[in-house]
């Protein structure tokens, strides 16, 4: 009995002039889409930078302190990459991941802005401050930061498993927190009045909360990583990786200025101080948590690397 041919029925590849058109075109059309967003992407952040160079040309000293604010969320993203318990991520690869996060950041801007703005205009910004965290805030921004991952290294035969993910999500996250801080501080000149305690203090501020975001980048480029190599179920797994950093994220806005406030009224002291305790304790559990799978990992690969393992 001759086998049966599954062409167009069960299986598929390209065998008429049809099918090779199609798939062309899927793949322009597909490059399109990766290039208009990125060009997108480009065109806001590069109105963004430009904005806030205005204010960097008269006080370059706030990029110093854009700098400052940005050093424990760098040493923590170059401490997940060396305890990668494979080979080490290429540097330009690391770099572009970065720079993506820094990139993408902007449509996270717009589209809270654009939130705030609507809220603002109904007149129940307060009311609905903590589901916009939850709903809006958490999600957009760690969904923007996983895409800088998947838009670049994840296609790149480097991204093998879940701590390659983990490594670029914290290069993402890194660069999604130094737009941040940079816009952050220098916008502190204009709302604020400007003075040296004021941005000195934003500056602080940042320092103190920035490593959140390579924690939860890390999370979901962790969950990234163990999707490609599981397949069968990508989508669910993708889900999750981007679902627990968006709680994380919406869960540490709702609470961070509430407990801080709290905690100060009760043992006094100063609110930065206060802040700088309950992100320690927040970020230590989070990074617990991070910390665990990679360490299962490091401890799974290094048992098939003793077995011959390749």
């Amino acid at each position: 009995m001759r086998g049966e041919d599954s062409y167009d029925i069960e299986s598929w590849e390209p065998r008429t002039l049809m099918d090779r058109f199609s798939l062309r075109l899927y793949g322009f059309l597909a490059e399109a889409v990766r290039g208009a967003t990125l060009v997108l992407a480009l065109t806001f952040v590069f109105v963004e930078l430009g904005l806030v160079a205005t204010t960097l040309e008269k006080r370059p000293i706030l990029g110093l302190l854009s700098f400052v604010s940005i050093v424990p969320a760098l040493l923590l993203a170059l401490y997940i990459w060396r305890v990668d318990p494979t080979e080490r991520e290429p540097i330009p690869t690391l770099v572009a991941t970065f720079l993506l996060g820094v990139v993408f950041a902007a449509f996270a801007a717009i589209i809270n802005t654009f939130g705030m703005g609507v809220l603002d205009d109904v007149g129940i910004e307060t009311l609905a401050i903590v589901p916009f965290f939850f709903l809006v805030v958490g999600p957009v921004e760690e969904t923007v930061k996983w895409l800088a991952v998947r838009f670049h290294a994840y296609r790149t035969p480097h991204f093998q498993t879940a701590v390659d993910g983990a490594v670029y999500g914290a290069m993402a996250g890194l660069g999604f927190a130094t737009i941040e801080n940079l816009t952050y501080v220098v916008g502190s000149v204009g709302t604020n009045g400007g003075t040296a305690v004021t941005v000195s203090g934003v500056a602080v501020t940042r320092a103190i909360v920035g490593p959140n975001h390579v924690l939860w980048a890390a999370i979901s480029g962790y969950y990234l990583g163990l999707a490609k190599i599981v397949s069968s179920n990508r989508g669910p797994i993708i889900v999750k990786g981007i679902a627990i950093p968006a709680f994380l994220h919406g869960f540490y806005n709702s609470t961070a200025g509430v407990v801080t406030n709290l905690l100060s009224s009760i043992f006094g002291g100063d609110a930065l101080a206060w802040l700088l305790v309950y992100v320690l304790v927040f970020s230590g559990l989070v990074a617990s948590y991070l910390f665990r799978k990679i360490r299962r990992a490091r401890e799974y690969y290094e048992d098939q690397m003793r077995l011959g393992w390749q």
